[in-house]
Formats: C-alpha cells, structure tokens, sequence
C-alpha cells in the first residue's frame, strides 16, 4: 500500500532532520527539512533548520529572513540571522561546518540545533504599515519593517527606502532626468524620421529590407546620445523615451504613410528601450 504524508507528518520530519544535522549528515538533514516544508512551507523550524545545512551565508540569510517573516519572536531565528549577518558584514561568503556558521558539536545533546539564546526581540511597528507589528529591522537606518517591506541586500536586509539610496546613481532617476531624456527623444525621433522617411522613399521596394537594418541602429545612436546627456536608465527613463520616440516619430510616418518608415520607427523604439533597461 502505497504510504501518504500529510502536514502532520513535518513535525517528525524536522525532528529527523536535526537528528541526521547533529549526526553531521547534512544531506540526510537537507532532505529532511526539505521534505518537511513541501508538506508545510509555513514551518519555521524546518527554515531555521535548512539554513543550518547550507554553507553559503546568503543562503542562509534568506532561509532565516524567511523564518521570521513568519514568526518574528522566533529566538533562535533570530540569534542565527545575528551570526550571519556580522559574518557577511566581516566579508566572509562560506561558513564552516555547523549551525550559524559555527563549528558543530555533535556531543552536545542537550540543544538540538546548538544556537545561543538570545534576549527577547524588541517589537515595533513597520515604518510603512503602522498597523504591523515586527522585530525586523534595516540593517541601515535600523527602523522596524515587515516582511512586505524586507528588500535583501550585501549588507542585510533593508527598507524600501535605504534600497533605493544604495541604487547605482544611473538608476536614480528624477523628474528633470526624465524630462530631458523625453525631449531628447521627442526631437531625435522627429529629425531621424524625416531623414529615413526621404531616404527609404528613394529606394523603393528594398526599402522595407533597409529599415529592418537601419531601424535598431537608429535605437543604439539615440541610447548612446542619452548616454552622452544624463547617463540614466530604468523602467521610467524607458517608458518616457518610448512614448516620447512614438510621439515624435507619429507626424512624419502618418505624413509620408510608408510601411518601410513604420518598421523603421518600432526597430528603432524597440532597440532604444531594450538597452536602456
């Protein structure tokens, strides 16, 4: 007869785990915990006992972040997330055998997962959600978030508005950035156009095959123009030349009504929003 698990199997699952984890069975372990959150994702000891069977630290952080978005008074989870955390902060990348990135001691039986207590967490309410009560914090600014507001990061884990200041500065984008790409773009599409629109006219009917290969270089020269005037990118420098490259473009296509021209226009349009993301 064929043997069903259900969520009250996780349980003795995480239990196993532990067991093959202070044996230093660490795959044994792996699976253990792995099998125990398939059957219940919401199990905070089979998170805090995955990050114990991983050496990479930023595995493990994520495993504990995980941990204590579901249960943020989890001290354990807590205590661990410290460990690693001032590891990464050190610059170290692998832990050595062990929970937390501790050397392990299979001797000590009288704690199964050997993590030190630590004092209670301090509560607070998320700088964003006033009505969530956590204990996280930014790593930067220390100000309470939730797991909503969580942004990972090298250093930790942040708040939305920390993350955004740690963004490289050309995807930092203000609204005199986005207003001088839009009218860079708006000319620039009117001008390159009107030159194509004469151009492919004179070819005649290569004139379609011409603008599929003119139309992306056309794209690249406004990129590497943009690059030239503020050297900003992102979703909002991409939406802005795109809707301002189509609205210039609009008068001299319905003008001169070439399909060879309209294939220019998107070739182009779709060049210079690709590579601007």
């Amino acid at each position: 007869m064929a043997e069903f698990t259900t969520i009250g199997d996780a349980p003795a699952l995480v239990q196993e785990g532990r067991a093959a984890l202070m044996a230093g069975d660490t795959y044994a372990a792996r699976q253990s915990f792995r099998h125990a959150l398939e059957l219940d994702p919401s199990s905070v000891e089979a998170l805090v006992g995955m990050a114990g069977t991983v050496r990479a630290y930023r595995e493990k952080r994520d495993y504990l972040v995980r941990a204590l978005s579901i249960d943020p008074l989890h001290h354990a989870a807590r205590a661990a997330l410290n460990q690693v955390e001032a590891r990464l902060a050190a610059g170290e990348v692998l832990a050595p055998t062990g929970i937390g990135g501790y050397e392990s001691q299979p001797h000590v039986a009288s704690e199964p997962l050997a993590l030190p207590e630590t004092s209670a967490v301090t509560l607070g309410f998320c700088m964003n959600h006033p009505n969530r009560e956590t204990g996280l914090r930014c790593t930067s600014c220390d100000r309470p978030i939730c797991a909503d507001c969580v942004r990972p990061a090298v250093v930790g884990q942040l708040c939305p508005e920390c993350a955004r200041a740690r963004r490289p500065v050309n995807y930092q984008v203000g609204a005199s950035d986005l207003l001088i790409s839009g009218a860079v773009a708006l000319g620039f599409a009117f001008l390159m156009s009107i030159v194509a629109g004469f151009g492919l006219a004179l070819i005649g009917f290569f004139s379609i095959f011409l603008s599929i290969i003119l139309g992306p270089s056309a794209g690249e020269l406004l990129v590497r123009l943009l690059e030239r005037i503020n050297r900003k990118r992102g979703r909002s420098i991409q939406i802005m030349v795109g809707v301002c490259y189509g609205l210039g473009a609009l008068p001299v296509v319905i003008f001169f009504f070439n399909i060879a021209l309209l294939i220019f226009t998107i070739a182009a349009l779709a060049t210079a929003v690709t590579r601007l993301r």
